[in-house]
């Protein structure tokens, strides 16, 4: 289930950090954890498990904001409304977030350096999507993080953030989406697919846009995160993609990373 989160800016004219979503992600948390169904405390502690991998099965996208200037790393919001769309597999975590949870809530976004005021005034629910094709074309609304282990000298293990047009891009694109099925398969929320179907991804963008995200910034716990902003096309089993649109693609969802949006 999708739906739209429309929010006033209290005071227009406040400066926004661009690496927002960690903060925005610990909002919606904060907002779960006031339910008393205990669902926050799940995702946080378990999530969907398959081996030794939890997946949240959520993501949002970024915030649109229709009027802005950006002054260094940061942005100059100039408009009375922005919004943003959060996407949830699970029916129940979607309904128990609308019903009340957003109402007349207040934040502030933002690092220790600047925040920017709003207050919930709009909650929608976007019409089902329902994938029937086996190709789509999509366009990322958050971006996209996909990495790659490698063992360093030392023999620790790293990742290495990869870009789209690097060949090794499809191999752990789709492994991460078969994990995430497997996940929400476990737990009877997707049905069964071909796994010898077609499975391909087509970079549409001639330059994907690179994005450095913090996580956590001005802290000691302060990381960058590599990710990418394009358009791609994707060949697999209907079922695969529309888990893809509804929990995300990539990695880091719950963080806001890996929404998309049919590009039709």
């Amino acid at each position: 289930m999708q739906f739209r989160i429309i929010l006033k800016v209290e005071q227009p004219g406040q400066l926004l950090p661009l690496s927002y979503q960690y903060e925005l992600s610990a909002w919606l948390y904060k907002l779960m954890g006031s339910s008393q169904s205990g669902f926050s405390e799940f995702l946080h502690s378990n999530g969907y498990v398959v081996g030794k991998k939890r997946f949240k099965l959520f993501t949002f996208s970024n915030l649109f904001v229709p009027q802005y200037e950006i002054i260094d790393d940061r942005m100059k919001v100039n408009c009375p409304e922005v919004s943003f769309i959060v996407s949830f597999l699970v029916e129940q975590a979607a309904t128990e977030l609308v019903l009340g949870l957003f109402n007349s809530q207040r934040l502030k976004l933002g690092d220790r350096i600047s925040q920017l005021t709003l207050r919930v005034q709009e909650t929608s629910f976007l019409p089902i999507v329902n994938i029937t094709g086996n190709c789509v074309k999509l366009r990322t609304t958050s971006p996209l993080l996909v990495s790659a282990p490698r063992l360093k000298e030392n023999g620790k293990l790293t990742h290495d953030y990869l870009d789209p047009q690097d060949e090794r891009y499809p191999e752990f694109f789709f492994k991460n989406l078969l994990d995430k099925y497997q996940a929400a398969r476990t737990h009877n929320l997707v049905g069964q697919i071909d796994y010898n179907a077609n499975m391909q991804i087509k970079v549409l963008t001639d330059r994907p846009r690179r994005r450095g995200i913090k996580i956590k910034a001005f802290t000691p716990e302060e990381t960058k995160i590599i990710a990418y902003d394009f358009d791609f096309e994707i060949t697999a089993p209907p079922e695969l993609i529309q888990l893809g649109i509804i929990a995300g693609f990539g990695g880091e969802n719950a963080l806001g990373f890996g929404a998309t949006k049919l590009m039709n």
